[in-house]
């Protein structure tokens, strides 16, 4: 939680102590429980045990949390009443100051205030609940502590699941694990083992598909990895931060959420911690002409921290401060007096500026010179993922564009040099015994294995196509010899390949001898004909008509599914197709083979980002050979989309679309004829065309993770 935050919760408790202080008495008959006593006792090393008399046993030890900043340790007692005619009573042993205590409905609400920040234990025995807090900050960093984060039921027989682990960098660059339970009332226990947090879900599943290793360090934050497992009943997460930390918890209805921020080790700040400005325990200094050596005695005794000051620290001050965090007291006293300190430790050191710079100065020039003189060592690291060579361009500076002077940065010292082994990939550096310190950092954080991205792409082709002809021949013809008219109507015609009449007996067409008038628009490859013929017309000549139609529905679906894998930030393609050949003209006249592809392509460069989503840069292409050749060179059908996208790991993108609808109504005819009601049918030809095709193409990455156990 940042400063302001923790303050308002500190506000927050404070008002909610004074408010449900006046409203204790009011429920106290509806409890079954109070507290009666509380009484304080100092034990050895520095621990102070806190005794709370119950009216009746608690089943379960009551729920706590913590505050680093104000120092608090909050628990809660379900249904009990504060028995006590006070809301505050005032301990000053150890690192106890007081306890506060504050009722509201079915609970009580006792915060202990703290000087320090310090591990603390609870222990049932009887009716009595025993608190015991440690007696310095190095127990509790040497001994695993625990806090029961959220309360468990005496007799728990409701199972609880976590349905998802998710991990994200805060706004300030804390570590923030969320953690979505199945409900709100699930037991949580929160330790310290050394540098690793360890959080048990009482009575939890865990899903196998959850229990897996985190690797969050590309987050850039304090934590490296996140091990989600299950352990016996319960579920355990274990959190393993690097450098210096500290963790706050907190719950929101079903989710749990740890925040881990860094701790910045600054030599001028007094007090540890990660928030800016002053967090020392406020003092009150009223002193008229005090020499400074004396004032700085003041500070060491009320911190417990080892002041030493130059012998050139004189001189005397007149100061004034109420209410003062000791660390800013600290700070004006360095501004106003010209003084500079360093903190080792528990040590801190004063002296003038001048003094202090002089010798770190002093210290700079002797470390270089020491470097300069310093044997060299020979070093051989085996690199396991990267070049041996691309290592060594980055220890030279070979690769970079360099600085303003236009020389290039060597990360390597003056005198060190560095050669590879291209069949061994190892490196062999000389160098002084701090660079290869170094260099050996730098490796184990850069070759590491790189994360893969297996891209598949979908391009769909849909089309739908209607089309409807409608034609006629219309035309006077007269009977070959031996036929003979009887004066009916004869019909024939064809349905596809199929003859569904009698064919007519040939006719000779009065219009192929120019002297009769014919239309022709039939309908090219029709599927069905029909043809009338009508005989014993004046003259002997016959009237023949026949109709044909063509009616075509085409629905289909290509799917094209082009997939690759590649490594993060690394280009890749994947390509299916064909070369067509043709001859082409030179330009000495002689003919020459060239070709043209034809294929569908994918082309794409992965970046995975630290929240495991991925920039692609892409290049989709669906390539055909054209109907139509132009100049004997055939022609190419191109669907090609290019561009940059994000999308989240497994999710499904939509990268373009391209829709086509063609519509047509066409209809040939014999002028003036064509336009006569009803008979005028016969002289048209209609062409009916509605034709849509849709082009989508999406893409789905996703980030393979190979299965890591736990270290």
């Amino acid at each position: 939680m940042t400063k302001m935050m923790t303050k308002l919760f500190a506000l927050m408790l404070l008002f909610s102590i004074g408010l449900m202080s006046n409203l204790y008495a009011a429920d106290e008959d509806l409890l079954s429980n109070k507290i009666e006593s509380i009484d304080f006792s100092a034990l050895s090393g520095g621990r102070v045990s806190i005794r709370i008399q119950m009216k009746e046993a608690l089943a379960n030890p009551p729920a706590g949390f913590t505050l680093n900043n104000p120092a608090r340790i909050a628990l809660d007692f379900p249904q009990t009443a504060n028995g006590l005619a006070k809301s505050n009573i005032p301990s000053e042993q150890g690192a106890l100051k007081s306890v506060s205590l504050a009722q509201a409905k079915d609970r009580t609400r006792m915060v202990l205030n703290l000087s320090r920040n310090v591990a603390y234990n609870t222990v049932l025995s009887g009716k009595d609940v025993i608190i015991t807090l440690q007696g310095s900050e190095a127990a509790t960093a040497s001994t695993p502590t625990e806090t029961r984060f959220a309360e468990t039921k005496a007799i728990d027989s409701q199972e609880h699941a976590i349905s998802n682990v998710d991990f994200a960098r805060g706004k300030n660059g804390e570590g923030r694990v969320i953690v979505d339970l199945s409900d709100a009332n699930t037991g949580i226990n929160i330790k310290q083992k050394g540098n690793l947090i360890i959080v048990d879900f009482v009575n939890t599943d865990v899903p196998a598909e959850l229990q897996r290793r985190l690797n969050v360090i590309n987050f850039n934050t304090p934590v490296l990895y996140v091990d989600t497992m299950k352990q016996g009943k319960n579920g355990r997460m274990v959190i393993e931060p690097q450098g210096s930390w500290e963790q706050s918890a907190y719950q929101a209805d079903k989710k749990f959420i740890i925040d881990v921020h860094q701790v910045i080790e600054d030599p001028n700040k007094l007090v540890k911690g990660s928030k800016p400005g002053y967090a020392g325990e406020k003092l009150s200094l009223n002193f008229q002409n005090i020499e400074v050596r004396s004032v700085l005695q003041v500070i060491a005794d009320f911190t417990g921290l080892n002041i030493i000051a130059s012998d050139t620290v004189t001189g005397n001050l007149t100061l004034r401060l109420k209410d003062v965090p000791w660390d800013q007291a600290m700070d004006i006293i360095m501004q106003n007096k010209g003084l500079a300190m360093r903190k080792v430790g528990n040590v801190i050191t004063v002296a003038p500026a001048e003094e202090v710079a002089a010798k770190e100065k002093a210290q700079l020039e002797a470390s270089n010179a020491i470097e300069d003189l310093e044997s060299l060592r020979t070093e051989v690291f085996t690199l396991k993922y990267q070049k041996a060579e691309a290592f060594k361009n980055i220890l030279t500076g070979s690769n970079s564009s360099g600085g303003a002077s236009g020389q290039s940065k060597s990360i390597l010292s003056k005198r060190g040099s560095a050669m590879w082994d291209p069949r061994t990939n190892t490196l062999f550096i000389q160098d002084t015994a701090k660079k290869l310190e170094e260099i050996q950092s730098i490796i184990n954080q850069t070759d590491v294995p790189v994360r893969q991205v297996m891209i598949e792409s979908r391009l769909v082709i849909a089309d739908d196509k209607f089309g409807k002809e409608l034609g006629a021949r219309f035309g006077i013809q007269t009977p070959t010899s031996g036929s003979k008219g009887n004066g009916r109507l004869q019909i024939g015609g064809t349905i596809g390949t199929q003859q569904v009449a009698p064919q007519l007996s040939p006719l000779a067409q009065v219009g192929a001898n120019g002297n009769g008038l014919n239309t022709n628009l039939p309908v090219t490859n029709a599927f069905g004909t029909i043809a009338f013929s009508l005989f014993r017309l004046p003259a002997g000549l016959l009237l023949n008509l026949e109709l044909s139609a063509l009616e075509s529905d085409k629905r289909g679906k290509i799917v094209s599914s082009p997939r690759v894998t590649t490594a993060n930030q690394q280009k890749a393609k994947i390509a299916q197709g064909v070369e067509i050949a043709y001859q082409e003209a030179s330009s000495s006249g002689a003919t020459t083979t060239a070709f043209k592809k034809a294929e569908l392509s994918l082309e794409v460069t992965p970046q995975i980002t630290p929240d495991d989503k991925i920039i692609m840069d892409l290049d989709v292409k669906k390539d055909s050979l054209g109907a139509v050749a132009v100049n004997g060179a055939p022609t190419i059908n191109t669907q090609n989309v290019q561009t940059q996208v994000l999308v989240a790991n497994g999710e499904t993108a939509v990268l373009g679309g391209i829709y086509e609808q063609i519509e047509r109504n066409d209809v040939d005819k014999v002028p003036f004829f064509g336009d006569l009601p009803i008979i005028g049918n016969a002289f048209k030809h209609r062409t009916k065309q509605d034709d849509k095709t849709e082009l989508l193409i999406f893409i789905t990455p996703k980030i393979m993770d190979d299965s890591l156990g736990l270290r």
